[in-house]
């Protein structure tokens, strides 16, 4: 047996409880991990649009999302990368940041809760929310090899059964932008299996 792809799941964030209801991804800031997953490849699924005033001004936005390993076993080794994006203009500039929760809470803890969209979670540092929790800094590293893993704080580098983590990601569109449309990225999870 091995964990899959359909193993992983992501959810939004931004719940008062684990698994509490919160299904607005623009209110996907942090907290704790929300009952709506997130659909693969559906536009507007993570971000929103960017308006002609945001394109011409310039914006920074934040959102976070869960990853939860539902499988029966640990995934090994886990690396998370940004794999590909699509941006023709290079007006958008993704980067992300691995945290896990206090080391108590690895299976239902709460991620860093900033206050909206345009507000930055404070990155590369250890026990900021609980013992043992930690992020790493801001990566856009664009392979496995140099994508970030999950060994953050205390946290080992596996994904065991039940356990989450939580991907912050930072979205910058430069001023001056084009307007344009289906600007996307992928973020990969991939780890190994006994």
């Amino acid at each position: 047996m091995s964990v899959t792809a359909n193993d992983l799941k992501l959810y939004l964030t931004g719940a008062d409880s684990d698994g509490g209801v919160q299904s607005d991804a623009d209110a996907s800031v942090g907290k704790y991990r929300s009952s709506s997953e997130i659909t693969s490849g559906e536009l507007n699924n993570l971000f929103d649009d960017v308006g002609s005033a945001e394109a011409s001004a310039g914006d920074t936005e934040y959102r976070c999302f869960c990853i939860k390993n539902e499988a029966a076993e640990t995934l090994y080794n886990v690396k998370v990368w940004l794999y590909s994006e699509n941006d023709p203009n290079s007006d958008q500039a993704i980067s992300y940041a691995v945290e896990v929760p206090e080391t108590a809470n690895l299976t239902n803890g709460d991620a860093q809760s900033v206050g909206d969209e345009s507000s930055a979670p404070t990155v590369n540092t250890t026990d900021h929310n609980g013992v043992g929790s930690g992020i790493s800094d801001w990566d856009a590293g664009t392979t496995k090899e140099t994508g970030q893993g999950v060994d953050q704080g205390a946290h080992d580098a596996h994904l065991d059964t039940g356990e989450l983590i939580f991907i912050w990601v930072k979205r910058v569109i430069s001023s001056s932008s084009q307007a344009q449309s289906n600007m996307s990225f992928t973020i990969r999870l991939e780890g190994d299996t006994l």
